[in-house]
């Protein structure tokens, strides 16, 4: 199980739902506006920590996914057919895999900004996924060679195919991907605040940084139409308009019986690190014949904490701090989590 609170160093008050909603719901939806101060600066390229333990391999991987979207019983959705009827809401998630010894995965999330304003916040994230997922299979098909396109070039490619074709209008959202090779070298590109870490024998060995421009602000690869850019620029706006090669690129060696997740910040929103290392303590036993069904579990303990009015939220600690008054509850919103165990 999850520990009773998220971030140790603050304790929030016991009451009602972020307090006052109708205060705090400015906050919730994530936005594409860039006015916010720039809140976290890229590194863009993190070394190998652990190298000099690396395992030679050959490495074989096994994977789950288990996802829940939000209520959609807003009144903003009633026009979006296709975000209502979306199974992972606006994240979406592709894992591709021709063998046991050669996996790609990632995870996207639509900024949910957008269905405010009449547009389907769902379709650039699924769009983006389908394309990865289709580029990682040309590649996983490619068995006699090395692949030649590391994560973040696969994600510029993807974008790149989306833009072109315009099948999405109007939309952005972040995203990580993931190489898991025969050696075990991870490979990941990381463009806003989805989260990939490691956890070996149940504690945090490596995690990727979020990318924001202010909270609730992250990097987002977005699609918006000229006379949309340019009314913005009437106002004395900007949109928040990331390129793939604004990505972080991660490299970590990993070794046998590593756990590693990947989340949209439904996860990251409302647990912390520490609690993912009590619930795989926890269920350790389970990661090696029971992996779907782990998945699930932790997947549904996370919505149960989102939705409990006076659970402290990595979120809410978060309001707690930026407004100084105190919060308490979890954040509701779509939750996806991508897990490999090494082997």
């Amino acid at each position: 199980m999850f520990a009773n609170v998220g971030f140790r160093t603050l304790r929030v008050s016991r009451g009602p739902v972020y307090g006052s909603y109708s205060q705090i719901i400015s906050f919730s939806k994530r936005t594409f506006y860039s006015g916010a101060k720039n809140g976290y600066q890229s590194n863009n390229n993190h070394g190998d920590a652990y190298s000099s333990n690396a395992q030679t391999g050959p490495f074989t991987y096994k994977t789950a996914v288990a996802f829940q979207p939000k209520d959609r019983d807003d009144q903003i959705y009633q026009k979006l057919r296709d975000s209502i009827r979306s199974p992972t809401g606006e994240d979406n998630y592709f894992i591709t895999s021709n063998n046991v010894r050669d996996i790609f995965a990632g995870v996207a999330d639509g900024v949910g900004g957008w269905a405010e304003h009449g547009y389907d916040s769902s379709a650039i994230s699924r769009e983006l996924c389908k394309k990865m997922d289709e580029i990682s299979t040309a590649l996983a098909e490619c068995s006699s060679k090395e692949p030649y396109l590391t994560p973040k070039t696969i994600l510029g490619a993807a974008y790149k195919k989306i833009k072109d074709e315009k099948v999405v209008k109007v939309g952005g959202t972040t995203a990580i991907m993931a190489h898991f090779p025969p050696n075990g070298k991870l490979q990941v590109a990381n463009l806003g605040d989805s989260w990939c870490g490691v956890f070996r024998d149940s504690k945090l060995v490596f995690q990727t940084k979020f990318q924001t421009v202010g909270f609730n602000a992250p990097y987002q690869l977005s699609i918006i139409p000229e006379e949309m850019l340019k009314e913005a620029e009437r106002r004395g706006s900007k949109y928040i308009l990331n390129t793939p090669a604004d990505a972080d690129e991660y490299s970590f060696q990993l070794k046998k019986n590593d756990i590693v997740i990947l989340a949209t910040d439904g996860v990251t929103d409302n647990i912390a690190a520490e609690d993912i290392e009590l619930f795989l303590k926890d269920n350790s036993a389970r990661t090696k014949d029971e992996l779907q069904l782990l998945t699930q579990d932790f997947v549904k303990n996370v919505v149960s904490l989102s939705k409990d009015p006076s659970y402290p939220s990595v979120f809410a600690q978060e309001i707690s701090k930026l407004t100084g008054k105190n919060y308490s509850g979890g954040k509701e919103d779509d939750i996806t989590a991508v897990i490999v165990r090494v082997d």
